[in-house]
């Protein structure tokens, strides 16, 4: 049975996107890309094409060498796993990855406040919120709500077709007067919110609340409110509002 050219074709978009993500959270992290010896693992349920390994390898050499130019890539392995799901029938494996480990903090003794003779330990402090709500609006008709769990990886935000089954924003395809695709990332982190710009279409200039937010960019950390703006030139533009809370209240 010859392989499906159409689910080779999902296959290889999808993967793109997926370097494309990887090289984005490492550019806007705190890896060095130096230090960086890439293995990808690219898995399907079914067999593909004979040329299919070298489609990955012209999308991951070039995609690295452009956006991580002193990162290596050490080995593309193509492999079939029949015991894939069927959607989205493929799997990928990029390492190391993109985020450091988190490191344990060393333990520390609370400092001790001495009143009338007592020792009297400090309140241990409050721990970082768990969940931010994220409110996005657009003019008077359209708005969404999103909730982020606090960790340290980046999530995509946007307007797209196909099915994802990783954390990401993602907003309803009935709003067509904002862009399609992944063009800005989030994450939470604690008490900090902050955007970042992927490479995709590149053509347009996004800023957050006035500040043009670039691909290798430093992330732009959001404040309680504020805007995010997609401008394709000068032809058209889209702005959504934002304002986030926190569990608690806290904001």
């Amino acid at each position: 049975m010859s392989p499906d050219p159409r689910f080779e074709r999902a296959v290889l978009g999808a993967f793109r996107a997926a370097v494309e993500r990887y090289c984005t959270v490492v550019n806007a992290g705190d890896v060095d890309p130096g230090s960086l010896r890439i293995s990808v693992t690219v898995a399907t349920r079914t067999p593909m094409g004979r040329d299919f390994a070298g489609k990955v390898h012209r999308i991951v050499h070039p995609s690295t060498h452009r956006w991580l130019p002193l990162a290596r890539v050490v080995s593309v392995v193509c492999t079939v796993d029949p015991s894939l799901p069927d959607d989205p029938g493929h799997r990928f494996l990029i390492q190391p990855p993109a985020l450091p480990a988190p490191r344990q903090a060393p333990r520390q003794a609370l400092p001790q406040t001495r009143i009338e003779s007592q020792e009297v330990p400090l309140p241990p402090a409050q721990p970082p919120p768990e969940t931010v709500h994220l409110t996005l609006r657009y003019g008077a008709d359209f708005h969404w709500v999103c909730h982020l769990a606090s960790a340290p990886g980046w999530v995509p935000l946007g307007r797209w077709t196909g099915s994802r089954h990783d954390a990401s924003v993602r907003l309803p395809e009935y709003a067509t007067f904002l862009p399609r695709g992944e063009l800005v990332y989030l994450r939470h982190q604690g008490h900090r919110v902050e955007f970042a710009r992927s490479r995709v279409r590149p053509t347009y200039l996004v800023r957050v609340d006035g500040t043009p937010l670039r691909a290798n960019g430093r992330p732009i950390q959001a404040g309680p409110a504020g805007s995010i703006e997609y401008a394709d030139g000068a032809a058209s533009s889209t702005r959504l509002d934002y304002l986030l809370a926190w569990d608690g209240g806290r904001g």
